[in-house]
């Protein structure tokens, strides 16, 4: 670390080692910190975890024997919750202040306790697979896995909170009524199903295929574990200072540079983590004091990161948890998914940057002085395998397909540069000295390694924890067959008009958002909503060349949304926390953070009426031409909402108005609509251009009033 001589901040040095649980963290992340609070065996256990289900991963991946077994079915589930759960325990705290103590005696129960009733669901397995204990044969099966639930639904507790845990007790009551009389004669029998006894409901989810051995199962066994080693020791390693590092010398001289170096290096650090949580507390610590000496209120450095932030879900390569449920429960190809997101999340990083562009330009805000910005090639030949670790994932994902191997591929490749660079560096050090020291450079890469796992870990055990109990979720919806119930309620309660179900879809995603349940919404959508609006939409004119919306950019409209839930009252998270780094005010950090973040209200709705945004849709002319209509009005809608334009200056009200109005249409891929939005916005923009050139020199900021010519 070194002291910003001219803000007093602290910048990450180059290649610092930092471990997580050393790390000054907001609230949430602290729950990872018990690592360095753990007696020494253990951290052993708890670094062994990731390694071991990361090799029971590529056993599985590759079908390699031991000892004449294949790990595959449902040895190999039980066996990989077994291990992750032992970690959840001990690496996630009960409630927040336990989260920064000593594991408590109890957690190192509960995880003895998870950890022997898989083992004795494993002796059995063949017993599972043949005999079908969907229904538990006896009552030491029923309460091993009443015991099983209980402890998945406070494993989800402990990540997704009491509104998470009232959800999967949802899961597992409603079932037991599904066939009462009232709900046939009330609420229009949308919620009449079939009742399933309580020893089904609890077997289903411990045995059975709609349960914690069917989606969640295929989530951590086959796909996510690869992405989170890949993160985890990218992270660990130095990769969050060197992307920040990064950042900072390709923004650091423009206008607003501090706070566009924030964005740049959340969008990095986004497309390695997938985590929204973790990003501020990687990045924010480090940007925010910076942003807050430049000149930035305090709200509103803390809302440039927690909306930077919140786009991580969705940044390719390595996208948040929500993307993998998706492709696990659609079937889709993870590569498609990231050609799909790439213009998405750049029309939204583009907005954010537009934004604090105005912002500086308005309160005269300087860039970063040149002393304090490190030239981008020293930058690149610090952390150059970062880069191409990158470039591995994204190769082995698009052109060879190779499937969710391939981050373990890219983590190698990185952890070899990375070593090879290092010796190197060791070798020439000691010969210019005259005394090697290997004892050092060892001594080194295992702190790295060490840190590495220690991120790992913290990312599988926030994943794990989640996927645990949604059985329960898919065990209510699918078995008494409510789905399907509700999906035909709203094709008939919008009078099968696409337009409708998708606005009620989306006030859906807010609300939810609203009150922390970003991943239910999801889940429930994509099992209730995406039946019902693809078949709608394969009538519909508008969309006969695409054969209907695509399946992907339906799941995108509902994936996008859900990252609303960060910056939208009451709960707010991201916005919460990054208030408590910036010292900030939270209710104004919040809507500040609603502001800045405005633009991802609408992108979902653009590249779902124009699929040809999603990059593998349309001929690469048709992406070209809609892609320059959607730059263009995200520049201006993001303007209107600043209340700034590049070459006019700041603008009234009604002119904020007009071109936040005609951006917005202009974006919207609908060419009946084109003229009225490019109308408006050159309105706008010849009004500010006749005040500008009529009136003199001077601007009155205070309160976003133009009282003269622009500088």
């Amino acid at each position: 670390m070194r002291a910003d001589s001219s803000t007093g901040a602290r910048l990450p040095a180059p290649d610092s080692i930092l471990p997580i649980s050393n790390q000054k963290s907001p609230l949430p992340q602290c729950r990872l910190s018990r690592y360095n609070l753990l007696p020494a065996p253990v951290k052993f256990v708890y670094l062994a975890v990731p390694v071991l289900a990361i090799t029971l991963f590529i056993l599985h991946w590759f079908s390699i024997p031991v000892f004449g077994h294949v790990f595959a079915g449902t040895v190999y589930y039980y066996l990989i919750y077994a291990l992750l759960g032992v970690n959840i325990f001990i690496g996630l705290g009960a409630s927040r202040s336990q989260g920064r103590k000593a594991t408590p005696w109890y957690d190192y129960l509960i995880a003895i306790a998870l950890f022997a009733v898989l083992i004795f669901f494993i002796f059995n397995s063949r017993e599972i697979d043949y005999h079908n204990w969907d229904t538990p044969p006896n009552g030491w099966i029923l309460g091993s896995a009443i015991l099983l639930g209980i402890l998945a639904i406070e494993a989800g507790r402990r990540v997704g909170g009491w509104g998470y845990a009232a959800l999967l007790l949802v899961g597992i009551t409603y079932p037991l009524i599904a066939s009462h009389p009232w709900l046939a004669e009330n609420l229009g029998g949308v919620f009449y199903g079939v009742a399933i006894p309580f020893k089904e409901v609890v077997g289903s989810f411990a045995f059975g295929s709609d349960g914690m051995l069917g989606t969640p199962g295929r989530l951590l066994g086959d796909t996510i574990l690869g992405f989170f080693l890949f993160a985890g020791l990218v992270m660990g390693m130095g990769g969050g200072n060197f992307f920040m590092r990064l950042a900072t010398s390709l923004m650091g001289k423009v206008r607003g540079g501090q706070a566009k170096a924030a964005v740049i290096a959340s969008a990095f650090f986004g497309s390695i983590t997938g985590s929204p949580v973790a990003n501020i507390a990687g990045t924010g610590s480090f940007t925010i004091p910076t942003m807050k000496e430049a000149g930035y209120e305090p709200e509103y450095a803390a809302a440039v990161e927690a909306c930077s932030s919140s786009g991580c879900d969705t940044v390719p390569p390595v996208l948040g948890g929500l993307v993998f449920l998706m492709v696990v429960m659609f079937n889709i190809d993870y590569a498609d998914v990231i050609l799909a997101t790439l213009i998405p999340s750049a029309l939204f990083y583009l907005g954010l940057l537009v934004q604090v562009d105005g912002y500086a330009a308005k309160h005269k805000l300087k860039p970063i002085p040149p002393e304090d910005i490190p030239g981008w090639r020293q930058v690149l030949g610090e952390g150059w395998y970062y880069i191409a670790g990158l470039a591995m994932l994204v190769f082995g994902m698009v052109y060879m397909r190779w499937g969710a191997i391939t981050p373990v591929y890219a983590a190698g490749l990185v952890l070899a540069l990375k070593m090879t660079q290092g010796s190197v560096k060791h070798v020439i050090a000691s010969r210019r000295q005259g005394t090697p020291s290997p004892e050092g450079f060892f001594i080194n890469a295992l702190r790295q390694a060490e840190a590495g796992l220690v991120q790992t870990a913290s990312l599988i055990n926030y994943a794990a924890a989640i996927f645990f109990g949604m059985g329960f979720i898919l065990v209510g919806l699918l078995k008494t067959g409510v789905a399907m119930g509700v999906t035909n309620w709203m094709v008939n309660a919008g009078g099968e008009n696409l337009y409708f179900i998708l606005f009620a879809c989306f006030i859906f995603s807010v609300v939810m958002g609203m009150g922390g349940l970003q991943r239910t919404a999801y889940i429930l959508l994509a099992i209730i909503a995406v039946p019902a609006l693809m078949g709608i939409s394969s009538t519909l004119p508008e969309f006969e060349a695409y054969g209907g919306i695509p399946l992907l950019g339906l799941n995108l409209f509902f994936l996008f949304y859900s990252t609303l839930g960060g910056i939208t009252p009451p709960v707010a998270l991201h916005s919460v926390v990054a208030a408590s780094i910036a010292d900030a005010d939270p209710a104004k950090t919040i809507r500040l953070s609603c502001r800045l973040g405005a633009v991802l209200f609408f992108i979902p709705f653009f590249f779902l009426m124009e699929p040809s945004l999603l990059l593998i849709y349309a001929p690469w002319y048709v992406t070209l031409f809609n892609l320059v209509q959607a730059v263009i009005g995200v520049w201006l809608l993001s303007s209107g909402l600043e209340g700034y334009l590049t070459g006019i200056g700041v603008l009234g009200k009604i002119e904020r108005a007009l071109l936040f109005t005609g951006g917005f249409i202009i974006a919207f891929p609908q060419p009946i609509v084109l003229g009225i939005g490019i109308a408006l916005c050159f309105i706008a923009i010849a009004s500010g251009w006749r005040r500008k050139r009529a009136i003199p020199d001077y601007i009155d900021v205070s309160n976003n009033n133009v009282s003269g010519k622009n500088i």
